[in-house]
């Protein structure tokens, strides 16, 4: 037995529907407010992270979580990352970068728990307060490029 013809129409308006749902919902959403390459939010000025790949474009990034999951799929390691102190808001060298992961959330979305600063003590600081640890060494978020 056919199913009628009203159905078939049907099905296909519900298809078009659905696959402009992306594009309607992006359109609706454009604002100038910069945002994550990974997965579309926007960036909050304490967490931000750019990453410089071979070609030389930066790649931005919400947090350290978001920039760590892109990096494990690039075919190639980056030649810069920078990452912001979350005291001074002021992006600096990741190679510079004392990273702590602690029990503190900084995004709900990403459940990234990442903290970055310049200071060491700082550090330390927010280690020992929040129940987390330095991560130093092969904890390294962005193992690739810390110096020897």
């Amino acid at each position: 037995m056919k199913p009628p013809v009203s159905w078939w129409w049907t099905a296909l308006v519900g298809l078009v529907i659905a696959a402009a749902l992306p594009v309607v919902g992006h359109q609706v959403r454009k604002d100038d407010r910069p945002r994550c390459n990974w997965d579309g939010l926007v960036l909050d000025a304490a967490f931000r992270v750019r990453v410089r790949d071979a070609a030389g474009a930066f790649t931005r990034f919400c947090d350290v979580g978001c920039a760590r999951a892109w990096i494990d799929r690039q075919p190639s390691t980056p030649q810069q990352i920078l990452v912001t102190d979350e005291d001074s808001r002021e992006m600096l060298d990741a190679r510079e970068a004392f990273f702590v992961r602690s029990s503190i959330i900084t995004n709900r979305v990403t459940g990234n728990r990442w903290h970055v600063f310049r200071d060491r003590d700082r550090a330390k600081q927010h280690a020992k307060q929040s129940r987390g640890r330095l991560m130093v060494g092969p904890d390294h978020p962005f193992l690739s490029i810390e110096s020897p």
